[in-house]
């Protein structure tokens, strides 16, 4: 870290702050600006902070009332400073950065460790259900289901899953006893995000700019595979409710006691199930209707030729019953199928 960023984070964070203070990574991306708006419109008497890249997307930022801290994901010096001047960090940023999250622990320890009276650090970090997928042969496989109130079924993950050698180490902080950390983990996510720059899904807009650009909608061998989904509105409510849950667990109450494991804390972001050939017809159709493709039909591919399908050629399978019997989270967004125009219409509008 440099002088000037060092000299630019001491006058961002000085002074004392009543307030919890909250730390964003990940803010002008899809899932991190549409959970920023949400948290913000639950709780706006917070002081919030996020880093931003690039400078054209500060006023974006600015205009929610939060301050922007210049840097990126890779300024882990940054990173950790600014999450020892915190009370609270989400992360959104790549689910499989370790260097990243390592940054992010070490800063929140810190904090930790301090004698002044400061709140007990939380850290809720986005993982992915691609951590419970198998391999991309677009067929059904009856792999297991993972529900995460099964505290044996989180544990269970294969550590060279995606994403999990993350998952583990905030875990490990976790389990250490001076932060709280949480794990959030989203299915294939949809629908136009309500945060202040990026507002696109990745999965089904993958999809629509391969098969614009082929001419035809592809998909990897029969198209038999099943995802877990979730609408990004409905998403960002489980983020709030989380963030409610980790601020109840730091108060010393009888009434509604922590979490004894870190395991009981992840939750999966997931809200219903749908089969990627059902989801490739329907695109299909719309597409050829809009004269984007020249045909209606489906064309079955290999991973090989078209690596980019990788997700989508899997299977991923996950309940969550946590957010949903502990917190209440009651997805209510309109589903996969009903937005598919909008995703077409808002990838096109971004081309």
């Amino acid at each position: 870290m440099d002088q000037k960023t060092l000299d630019q984070a001491n006058a961002l964070f000085s002074g004392t702050i009543d307030q919890p203070a909250v730390f964003i990574i990940g803010a002008t991306g899809y899932i991190g600006g549409s959970v920023l708006v949400a948290v913000l419109q639950k709780h706006p008497e917070f002081v919030y902070t996020a880093i931003v890249r690039n400078t054209k997307d500060n006023k974006a930022i600015e205009s929610l009332n939060v301050r922007v801290l210049q840097g990126s994901n890779k300024d882990l010096e940054l990173v950790e400073k600014a999450s020892s001047e915190h009370d609270i960090v989400f992360n959104f940023a790549d689910a499989d950065d370790l260097p990243l999250a390592e940054a992010v622990i070490k800063g929140l320890f810190k904090r930790a460790s301090r004698k002044d009276g400061t709140r007990r650090p939380i850290y809720i970090h986005t993982s992915g259900t691609g951590v419970a997928m198998d391999g991309p042969s677009g067929e059904f496989k009856d792999i297991k289901i993972y529900d995460d109130t099964k505290v044996e079924d989180i544990g269970s993950i294969d550590a060279k899953q995606p994403h999990r050698n993350v998952d583990l180490q905030i875990f490990a902080a976790g389990q250490q006893g001076s932060i709280d950390t949480y794990i959030i983990a989203p299915s294939t996510i949809y629908g136009t995000g309500i945060g202040p720059v990026r507002n696109i899904s990745q999965q089904v807009n993958g999809i629509i700019r391969t098969a614009v650009k082929h001419k035809q909608v592809l998909l990897v061998g029969p198209g038999t595979n099943v995802w877990n989904n979730v609408h990004i509105v409905d998403l960002a409510e489980l983020y709030v409710l989380v963030l409610e849950q980790s601020l109840d667990n730091i108060k010393d109450s009888s009434e509604n006691p922590k979490p004894t494991s870190p395991y009981e804390r992840f939750y999966w972001g997931s809200a219903a199930t749908h089969v990627w050939g059902e989801i490739a017809k329907d695109l299909a159709v719309l597409l050829h209707k809009k004269g984007l493709v020249d045909t209606n039909d489906v064309k079955s591919v290999t991973i090989e030729e078209h690596p980019e399908l990788w997700a989508t050629a899997t299977n991923s399978r996950t309940v969550a019953n946590r957010g949903i019997k502990s917190l209440g989270w009651k997805p209510s967004g309109k589903s996969l199928k009903d937005t598919l125009e909008e995703e077409i219409d808002l990838t096109l509008s971004q081309a």
